[in-house]
C-alpha cells in the first residue's frame, strides 16, 4: 500500500470532511473570492459523484513531460503495445486507458472524459505502439495486475498543444493515484514541481514517482540524481513520497512499478484518500484566500463596554431623557389632580400633560399602534449612534480577515439608521405607568374632601350663627373646642389642615415622580438595550460566530 502519513484515517472520515467543507464554503461564499469558492464547490461535487461511480475502480494516472516515457512505460506495465510511441512529439493526444478486469468501468471513463479505452487483455490498439513491449523480456510483457485497475497515459503536461496541457491539467485534478514519471534530463522541471508536485502536497499518500530512463544513467549517476531528486520533492512537501527508478525500454523496475500499483488497487482506498487530499487542499486555499492562520481561537463576543456606549447612545437618540422628563411632570401634575387642595385642583388640568404631548399616554398594547411625538434625533446624536457602532464593529473584527472585515463592518454600519427609526416605537410600546395611580392618591385624596367638609361645615356653622345674630333671633348655645368654638375650629383646621395635605402631598407627589420616572427611564434603557442586541449586536456576534466556525472547520480539515 501507499504510505500513510497520519494516524488519522482520513478515508473513513471523508463523508463528515466533505460536509464539513460544504458547511465552510456556504459561510465564507459571500467574503471570498469567486473562484476559491467556486473550486471548494466543484470539489465537492466531483467528490459526490466520484464516490457513486464504479467504486471498486481505482484510476492511476501516468503524467510527465515531453520526453519523459510515460507512454513507453504505459506499454511496459500493460504487457502489450497499446499506446502509441515515436519520435515525434506530442505522441499522446488524447488519454488513454487501460482496463482491467470486468467490463464495468464505462461510466468512470466517459465521466473522467477519456475516450480511448481498451481492455488489458486484447489486442493492440496501435500498429505502431509495440517497439519498446516487443524489446522487453518476455517475462515481463505478462501482467498480473488486480482487476479493479483502470491505467491512463495521459498528454504531456507542458505540451506545445494547450488542448493537450488543459486535458492533462484536468485529468490530474480527477484520478485517484499519480504516477509521475520523470527522466534524468527534466527530472528537475520547475513546471512539474510548481505547478503541479508543489501544490499537491497533501496527495502524498496517492503519489509516486518514477525516474524512468535509468539505463543511460551510470550507476554513480543515478544515485546523484535520485539523492537530487528525493531533496527536491522534500521541499516540495512530498518528504518520504517513493521514488522508482525504472527503464521502460529495458524493463528494469516495471515490476516494482507494477507491486506498488497493484497495492494500491488491491486496498481500494486510493479514490478516498485522493478525495481527502483534496479536501485539505482546498481547505488550505480557503484559509489562505481568507487571509488567515490557523493559529489561535477566534473570538465571538462583543466588548461590554463597547456596546454599552452604543446602547447610551441609542438611548439618547430614541429621547429615554425627553420620555423621562415628561414622566416626571405627568406624575406631578396627575398627583396634583387627586392630593391637591380640593378647591384649586381645577388649576392643575390648565397645565398640558407631558405624556399625552409625546402621544404616550397611551397604555402599551394601545400605543403600539400610535406614532409617538418625540423629537427625532439630532444629527450629533445619530452620528454618536453610528460612531458607536463602528467602533465597537471595529474592536470587534479586528482579528477578521480585511474583506472579511470590511463586508462586517458595512452590514453593521448599514444597520443603524434601521435601528434609530425602530427606537420610536420600541419606546412607544413600553411600559410607562400612565395610568398607575399610587394608593396613597386615594387616601390623601380622600382626608382631603374629609377636612374640606369639615371646613364647609364649619363656615356654614358660623354663617348661620351670623343670620341668626343678624336677626336678632336667639342664638343656641355654641360647642367649645377648649378656647375655640367647634365652627371656628371645623373651619380655621379643615382650611389648614387640608393646605398641610396639599403641601404634603406636593412634596410625596415630587419625591414619586422622580422614583417613578427613573424606573421607566431604566425600563425604557432594557428596551433600547434589547433593541440594540436584536438588531445590532447579535448579528455582529453571529457574524464572529461564523467566522469562529469557518475557522474551526477549516482548521481541522486542513492539519
Amino acid at each position: 500500500m501507499l504510505r500513510r502519513r497520519r494516524e488519522v484515517d482520513h478515508a473513513a472520515t471523508l463523508p463528515q470532511d466533505l460536509a464539513t467543507l460544504r458547511s465552510a464554503v456556504g459561510i465564507g461564499e459571500p467574503h471570498l473570492p469567486s473562484n476559491v469558492v467556486e473550486g471548494a464547490r466543484s470539489l465537492v461535487l466531483r467528490a459526490d459523484q466520484r464516490q457513486n461511480l464504479a467504486a471498486g475502480r481505482t484510476v492511476v494516472a501516468l503524467l510527465g513531460a515531453t520526453g519523459s516515457g510515460k507512454s513507453s512505460l504505459f506499454n511496459a506495465i500493460v504487457g502489450r503495445p497499446v499506446s502509441r510511441v515515436a519520435a515525434t512529439r506530442p505522441t499522446t493526444a488524447r488519454p488513454l486507458a487501460a482496463v482491467w478486469g470486468p467490463d464495468d468501468a464505462g461510466d468512470l471513463l466517459d465521466w473522467l472524459g477519456v475516450p480511448d479505452r481498451t481492455r488489458a487483455g486484447d489486442g493492440p490498439v496501435d500498429p505502431d505502439a509495440g517497439a519498446a513491449v516487443r524489446r522487453l523480456p518476455a517475462r515481463r510483457a505478462s501482467t498480473t495486475s488486480p482487476e479493479g485497475l483502470v491505467l491512463l497515459d495521459l498528454p504531456d503536461i507542458d505540451s506545445t498543444a494547450e488542448d493537450h496541457r488543459r486535458i492533462a491539467s484536468r485529468m490530474a485534478s480527477a484520478v485517484d493515484v499519480l504516477v509521475w514519471v520523470l527522466d534524468p534530463q527534466k527530472y528537475a522541471d520547475a513546471i512539474v514541481h510548481r505547478d503541479y508536485l508543489a501544490p499537491m502536497a497533501a496527495h502524498a499518500d496517492v503519489t509516486v514517482v518514477v525516474l524512468n530512463q535509468v539505463d543511460t544513467l551510470e550507476p554513480g549517476e543515478r544515485e546523484g540524481i535520485l539523492r537530487d531528486l528525493a531533496g527536491i520533492l522534500e521541499r516540495d512537501g512530498l518528504r518520504g513520497v517513493p521514488v522508482l527508478p525504472v527503464s521502460a525500454r529495458t524493463g528494469e523496475g516495471v515490476p516494482e512499478l507494477r507491486e506498488r500499483i497493484d497495492s494500491v488497487v488491491a486496498s481500494t482506498r486510493a479514490a478516498q484518500l485522493r478525495l481527502a487530499a483534496d479536501v485539505r487542499t482546498a481547505a488550505a486555499h480557503l484559509l489562505r484566500a481568507a487571509e488567515v492562520t490557523p493559529d489561535g481561537e477566534p473570538t465571538t463576543g462583543v466588548e461590554p463596554r463597547q456596546s454599552a456606549r452604543l446602547i447610551e447612545a441609542a438611548a439618547r437618540a430614541a429621547g429615554v431623557d425627553a420620555v423621562q422628563d415628561a414622566v416626571r411632570g405627568s406624575y406631578v401634575r396627575a398627583a396634583r389632580r387627586h392630593v391637591g387642595w380640593p378647591p384649586v385642583r381645577w388649576l392643575a388640568r390648565l397645565r398640558p400633560d407631558p405624556m399625552r404631548r409625546l402621544h404616550l399616554d397611551k397604555q402599551a398594547p394601545e400605543a403600539r399602534l400610535v406614532r409617538t411625538s418625540l423629537p427625532g434625533p439630532t444629527p450629533v446624536q445619530e452620528a454618536a449612534v453610528r460612531s458607536a457602532a463602528h467602533a465597537m464593529a471595529s474592536t470587534a473584527t479586528r482579528h477578521l480577515p480585511d474583506s472579511w472585515r470590511a463586508d462586517v463592518l458595512q452590514d453593521t454600519e448599514a444597520r443603524v439608521p434601521g435601528l434609530v427609526d425602530s427606537l420610536d416605537q420600541q419606546v412607544g410600546a413600553a411600559e410607562l405607568e400612565q395610568t398607575r395611580r399610587p394608593a396613597w392618591w386615594r387616601v390623601l385624596g380622600f382626608l382631603q374632601w374629609v377636612f374640606l367638609a369639615a371646613a364647609i361645615a364649619g363656615g356654614l356653622w358660623l354663617a348661620a350663627l351670623a343670620v341668626m345674630g343678624y336677626l336678632q333671633l336667639p342664638a343656641p348655645e355654641t360647642p367649645m373646642a377648649g378656647p375655640l368654638p367647634w365652627p371656628t375650629v371645623l373651619l380655621g383646621g379643615g382650611v389648614v389642615v387640608g393646605l398641610l395635605l396639599a403641601l404634603v402631598g406636593g412634596i410625596a407627589a415630587r419625591v414619586g415622580a422622580r422614583r417613578r420616572s427613573r424606573r421607566v427611564a431604566r425600563r425604557l434603557r432594557e428596551v433600547v438595550a434589547g433593541t440594540v442586541r436584536e438588531q445590532v449586536v447579535g448579528p455582529l456576534e453571529g457574524e464572529l460566530a461564523d467566522f469562529a466556525r469557518f475557522w474551526r472547520e477549516l482548521t481541522s480539515l486542513a492539519r
